[in-house]
């Protein structure tokens, strides 16, 4: 018998076929051989012969390797294999009976064939290192490895059973994928549902009032949190599917962040049930059970019970059985760009009893100041020159009274007024810092830091301005027209003389402002530019030292900063002179006023005409002074109303931008491993070059993907485009078959293990950096540790795990820095690990460390690599030029082809 040493030489059919031409894999009487090109594996439910729904991936096979035939099995939904050629095919069917003669000549051959085969279809369906068999009764079992099982008999048989139980898991996996499937659907149809109605509710706002149902069931904790959004007027919505539990330190996190709320814990000290501190959540002391703090007026609290459904009226018992610690949401800004009247809604939100106080109280104290006129007209005139004892003293007692009714007004309207700028303040301030970190990493590419946090105190510049004594003026100002109307009522021609005096004022007070608008427009601008600069300076202050360029940055920030010093000179200059006008023109409007007066009290002496007597006088003068006051009060906010302009210019690319996460997008639920970027074409700009241009790479579940190519390739814009950082010009990225643009990407980022080449380390400990603000055990983070060659160097300092580790890591070296990276990507377990250039900075023990630990784990690995010597395991290596993939294959292939991953590796070897 011929003892075969090539499986190509082995007797058989010929077939050449192409990628429309499949072949189902049913027979286990037959094997197939590649003898050129290469065919991708499938999973696929047959029936009657005919293959239906979708093709699952599960490995390709190459030249010189052999595919063998399964047995069809209801069981498990007539799943077989279908091979699908990927390029022009030579395939040679061959009979068992060849395999049998290979077998008795006892030719290795079949054997590494049979194992090669058996590898392929372990990473298809990835197991843990460690596994146990759990026996139903007794029994007895001997192992072999494949050599010593050469009875071709058994090697069927046990072919036949591995194919069986591949197939059942495969379908197990189809059938929880179909129900995860169905479930985000499902949820994704109830989203749907509520955008639509929320759609249909803001239609009929105009001619309805507004009713929004609120999440009040599930949990305890839930139903608590529930209650406490209906309170701050948000939805609440239950923890994700995909949220770890077992990571999460509190519950109420998870609820949170599902909700795109921001909370914070506070400190429920004092008589807090006294004080309108917001809706809170608290827990009880004796069985820790979650209840709802809520405000029913600025000086009661109510506790709801979630379990019971009750509300108890907080007293000091109540309180002393609480803890101490509660906790409070803070609202999200609306999904969507933003104007000034939806941020002042939003900031003005909840606080109507307020306004009304402010508007009601600005009411009284308007009418009781214009009782002081006429009671000045009816004493002089009347009282005094009649000696009305009586009558002095009623009108001295109902001014006394209408002076302390109008103190205690401007008391309650000032502690409202108070009242709603703390809160808007705080609740905005909140939201505005959540709309930013919310917002795509592309965002803050097109600011410095220092620019951003100008244009973030921007809007709250604009909250200010917007309200408190603007509000109080422009309320003040518009009540003065009910003294305009008392001036006229006194004497026309004098209320005449005060119209001008306040257009006159109006008139000084807009072109100022429109002047002022000018100067801060730029003034801004500098500002932000120059707090950015001075931010960089600082963080490079050690480069500059080293490149002794400090007097060129100092040059560099002295003419910005001589610029806004200018600017912000001619600003004050503009509002000094308007402040000098007002302080000059008061005095001067007295003095005409007084001019006319004198000339009408003359005509008092003509027996012809009345004229206007002293106490008219008297009355007019108050109620005008009254009434400029008022005028100049509201004409002097237009320019500060008028400088939201520019603040409201640096602030739009904040508030007009949008999140890329809100509720509409699907949780992708517990992400398994699978990788596919679908014919991927980016650029960063409209009119800039293509970074990538068709690019498609595929990873299945536990499979090791390297990335490679020169500097400028698109290496790292493929890890920005799978972290959601970048959106495709064209082309899809999917997560376990779903389309990323459809996912919440937040949630997908949370199951990835990232290591970037600029990834930086916060102030805090060894174990804190690691946790990363999860849930991790010591256990756990010394098994990180061990994995990435860290442990030895954490053992010996002086606190271990909790040593203390400065902002970006500065007391650690490079390799420390990077390795403390790589356990922090790791101790969390993730099913997918995205590096790039992990182990740049690491010598060759550490790195071969660090490589042996992460091809013992069954996660799906994408690595840029540019040391060559650690992708040698990797099942596929794409090949990148110029944004295109030019080659693909394993280390072994592309090491024996002619191309640019030789070359690569001729430098490196040279």
């Amino acid at each position: 018998m011929v003892n075969y040493t090539d499986i190509s030489e082995l007797p058989g059919k010929l077939y050449q076929v192409k990628g429309n031409e499949p072949i189902l894999l049913d027979n286990p009487q037959t094997i197939w051989v590649v003898k050129s090109g290469s065919v991708a594996l499938f999973a696929v439910t047959v029936r009657n012969g005919i293959v239906e729904g979708t093709r699952r991936y599960l490995f390709q096979s190459n030249a010189k390797e052999v595919l063998f035939g399964t047995t069809p099995n209801p069981d498990n939904y007539n799943c077989q294999m279908l091979a699908v050629p990927t390029e022009k095919t030579e395939l040679l069917q061959v009979d068992w009976e060849c395999l049998i003669a290979l077998t008795a000549d006892a030719d290795i051959t079949i054997v590494a064939l049979v194992e090669s085969w058996l590898q392929k279809l372990s990473n298809a369906l990835p197991l843990r290192d460690i596994l146990w068999l759990e026996a139903d009764a007794a029994l007895q079992f001997t192992t072999k490895t494949t050599n010593a099982s050469r009875n071709s008999d058994k090697l069927l048989a046990g072919l036949s059973q591995l194919h069986k139980q591949f197939f059942y898991y495969i379908t197990l996996w189809q059938e929880q994928e179909r129900l995860e499937e169905l479930k985000r659907l499902q949820v994704r149809k109830h989203l749907d549902r509520q955008v639509t109605a929320e759609a249909l509710e803001e239609l009929a706002s105009p001619l309805m009032p507004k009713e929004t149902h609120f999440f009040l069931e599930g949990t305890p904790l839930t139903v608590a949190a529930g209650a406490v959004g209906k309170a701050l007027g948000v939805k609440i919505n239950p923890s994700t599917q995909s949220e770890d539990s077992k990571r999460v330190k509190d519950p109420l996190e998870a609820i949170a962040w599902a909700s795109r709320l921001r909370m914070r814990r506070v400190l429920l000290q004092d008589n807090w049930w006294k004080q309108d501190c917001g809706p809170m959540i608290a827990y009880t002391q004796q069985d820790e059970r979650p209840v709802a703090l809520l405000p029913v007026s600025g000086t009661r609290y109510e506790l709801f019970d979630p379990v019971a459904q009750t509300r108890t009226l907080v007293d000091a018992r109540i309180a002393a059985s609480l803890t101490t610690v509660a906790y409070t949401f803070y609202r999200s800004l609306p999904n969507k760009a933003l104007n000034v009247v939806d941020l002042l809604w939003f900031a003005l939100s909840g606080r109507g009893k307020d306004l009304l106080v402010i508007l009601l109280t600005g009411i009284a104290v308007t009418l009781l100041g214009m009782l002081t006129p006429h009671a000045t007209a009816i004493l002089v005139d009347h009282a005094i020159p009649d000696s009305d004892r009586g009558l002095l003293l009623q009108f001295g007692l109902g001014l006394l009274i209408a002076g302390a009714a109008t103190a205690l007004f401007r008391l309650a309207q000032g502690l409202s007024v108070l009242r709603v700028e703390t809160v808007s303040d705080v609740h905005t301030q909140a939201a505005v810092w959540d709309r930013l970190l919310n917002l795509p990493v592309s965002f803050f590419r097109q600011y410095t830091t220092g620019d951003l946090h100008a244009r973030v105190t921007s809007v709250n510049s604009i909250r200010r301005r917007l309200s408190g004594n603007t509000l109080m003026n422009i309320i003040s100002g518009l009540f003065a027209f009910l003294n305009l109307a008392l001036l006229f009522y006194y004497n026309f021609k004098l209320a005449l003389v005060a119209v001008a005096v306040v257009l006159v004022e109006i008139a000084v007070t807009m072109i100022s402002g429109i002047i002022l608008v000018r100067q801060i427009r730029p003034l801004l601008e500098i500002q932000g530019n120059l707090f950015g600069q001075t931010v960089q300076l600082l963080n490079g202050i050690s480069k500059l030292r080293v490149a002794g360029a400090e007097e060129r940055a100092f040059a560099f920030w002295s003419k910005n900063y001589s610029r806004q010093i200018k600017l912000e000179l001619s600003t004050q200059f503009i509002e000094d002179a308007v402040t000098l006008f007002n302080t000059v023109m008061p005095t001067i409007t007295s003095g005409v006023l007084f001019w006319f007066a004198t000339q009408m009290l003359t005509e008092v002496q003509t027996p012809e005409q009345s004229g206007l007597s002293l106490g008219t006088f008297l009355a007019f003068n108050t109620a005008f002074i009254t009434f400029v006051e008022s005028a100049t009060n509201a004409s002097n906010t237009v320019p500060n109303v008028m400088q939201v302009i520019p603040l409201w210019k640096r602030a739009q690319p904040i508030v007009k931008s949008t999140p890329e996460v809100d509720l509409t997008k699907a949780d992708p639920g517990k992400l398994t491993g699978r990788i596919t970027l679908d014919r991927v074409s980016f650029r960063y700009r409209e009119d800039g070059p293509l970074i990538l241009e068709n690019v498609s790479i595929h990873a299945e579940r536990g499979e090791f993907i390297a990335l490679v190519g020169e500097s400028g390739s698109g290496k790292s814009t493929i890890f920005r485009l799978l972290l959601g950082f970048e959106t495709p010009k064209d082309g899809s990225i999917y997560y376990d078959g779903k389309d990323l643009s459809g996912l919440d990407i937040s949630a997908v980022r949370r199951q990835l293990g990232v290591v970037l080449q600029n990834g930086n380390i916060f102030s805090g400990s060894i174990f804190d950096n690691l946790g990363g603000g999860a849930q991790i055990t010591l256990n756990e983070a010394w098994e990180a540790a061990r994995m990435s060659g860290l442990a030895d160097d954490i053992a010996a300092m002086p606190m271990g795990m909790h040593t203390v580790v400065s902002q970006g890591g500065g007391n650690l070296s490079g390799g420390q820095r990077q390795r403390l990276l790589i356990a922090k990507a790791l101790v969390l377990k993730p099913r997918i690990l995205l590096f790039d250039e992990a182990t740049s900075a690491l010598d060759n023990r550490t790195q071969a460390i660090v490589s042996e630990s992460l091809d013992h784990l069954q996660v799906t690995r994408i690595v840029i690599a540019h040391r060559l010597s650690t992708i040698r395991n990797a099942h596929r290596i794409y090949v990148l030029q110029a944004g295109r993939v030019v080659q693909l294959g394993s280390f072994t292939e592309l090491s024996s082809q002619d191309g640019l991953f030789a070359q690569l590796m001729a430098r490196q070897m040279g």
